[in-house]
């Protein structure tokens, strides 16, 4: 049974975004009828107003330290349209429900360093204990980013190309990241309590901490989709899913440690040569690579009925009568018979498997074979078990 059931997790991140888009659009309709009675002293040039096919700075590639800094400004509720940002550091700005659409930040990149992405507070009152959580959204954006030290909680970012991005000591709570194309993004000693990543192509994606990026039980990271089914992409996919379980692990959220594990040793398979791929193989039917508790027994319950039926083209002897199926016995073939001989023969393969013996028949001179191997593979099975059910029940 899976830890992480994906479809009922998708369903309610995808129902967050809705219900958040349509908080937001409250919000933000309720900012621009009452602007003029805000307590909030916020940038005029952009604030409230619809910016569209607009360069922001100039389009030369700089190096960090050369980039045209904008500090301490607040811009609510801006919709940026078909507009490119390059070479920019906002400095302690603060982003109230702006909206970024078809915005390219690809020309050199921008640095958010200690900025505000929402609006906790609300303007309404009573205000106390109210909370409206006015988020920006990136939509069909090409990004190349830095947000450090910043404030990004519930952001939305969509259809969006994520490239060469790092979130470092940010505040990444509830954030919701759907269909995207992510080609490098890496989480240094961030908060990701509750985030959502859906229905996204991950290229590379990493944390690389120094203390430890926070996960919990509502994080969620959708399954990846295979576009190329080459070994590059299985090697980078599996990588992918075992930074995540890593990370769960590290959060100690052991039972989300051990889905990722799953779909990163699946993964893993599919890019092994032929003969470490025949033993994963095993592994995966046998144990489900010691993450599904009910594998051990399906698969033992396998090699009980394909026993039972060697046993009966090989011969038993039920009760001093040679029973022994084949060809020549379909003409005469008679179901009533058979259920009764094929009990037998799973009765006697339960016993050679459990290794307690024999009731009411014996195997025939070439099912002694059978019954050896039966036995070895029973007891290598029942020790598979008992440490799969071990390792759950200590989680």
């Amino acid at each position: 049974m899976s830890y992480v059931n994906f479809k009922e997790e998708r369903f309610k991140a995808e129902n967050q975004l809705k219900v958040r888009r349509e908080n937001n659009a409250h919000i933000i309709k309720n900012l621009t009828e009452h602007k003029e009675s805000l307590n909030i002293e916020y940038d005029k040039k952009y604030s409230f107003r619809n910016i569209t096919d607009r360069v922001i700075n100039n389009s030369k590639t700089l190096k960090e330290d050369e980039f045209l800094e904008i500090a301490n400004e607040t811009i609510i509720c801006a919709r940026f349209i078909n507009c490119k940002f390059y070479n920019i550091k906002f400095k302690e700005c603060n982003f109230y429900g702006c909206i970024f659409e078809n915005c390219d930040f690809s020309g050199g990149g921008v640095i958010f360093e200690n900025c505000t992405l929402v609006k906790v507070e609300t303007e309404k009152t009573p205000s106390l204990n109210v909370k409206e959580n006015l988020s920006c959204e990136f939509i069909n954006c090409n990004m190349y980013v830095k947000f450090q030290g910043s404030d990004i909680s519930y952001l939305i970012i969509e259809d969006s190309l994520i490239k060469n991005t790092i979130l470092e000591l940010t505040n990444m709570r509830s954030i919701i990241i759907n269909k995207c194309n992510i080609d490098k993004m890496e989480i240094v000693d961030s908060d990701l309590s509750g985030g959502k990543f859906l229905n996204n192509y991950m290229i590379d994606f990493s944390f690389n901490d120094n203390l430890k990026t926070k996960m919990d039980e509502k994080t969620f990271f959708d399954k990846i989709t295979l576009k190329y089914n080459n070994r590059d992409e299985y090697e980078g996919i599996y990588e992918i899913y075992e930074n995540i379980a890593d990370k769960f692990k590290d959060n100690n959220l052991k039972n989300n440690f051990g889905e990722y594990y799953y779909l990163c040793r699946n993964v893993q398979r599919k890019s092994l040569k032929i003969v470490p791929k025949f033993f994963s193989y095993i592994n995966w039917i046998a144990t489900g690579y010691g993450e599904k508790g009910l594998a051990p027994f399906i698969t033992s319950l396998i090699i009980i009925i394909i026993c039972a039926i060697a046993y009966l083209v090989v011969g038993i002897d039920i009760e001093d009568n040679m029973v022994r199926y084949g060809l020549h016995t379909i003409k005469n073939f008679d179901i009533k018979t058979f259920i009764f001989d094929f009990n037998e023969a799973f009765t006697l393969s339960v016993g050679m498997f459990a290794g307690v013996g024999v009731v009411n028949c014996i195997p025939g001179a070439y099912g002694y074979v059978i019954a050896n191997i039966e036995m070895i593979l029973g007891f290598i099975m029942m020790g598979i078990a008992i440490g799969t059910l071990t390792r759950r029940f200590v989680r």
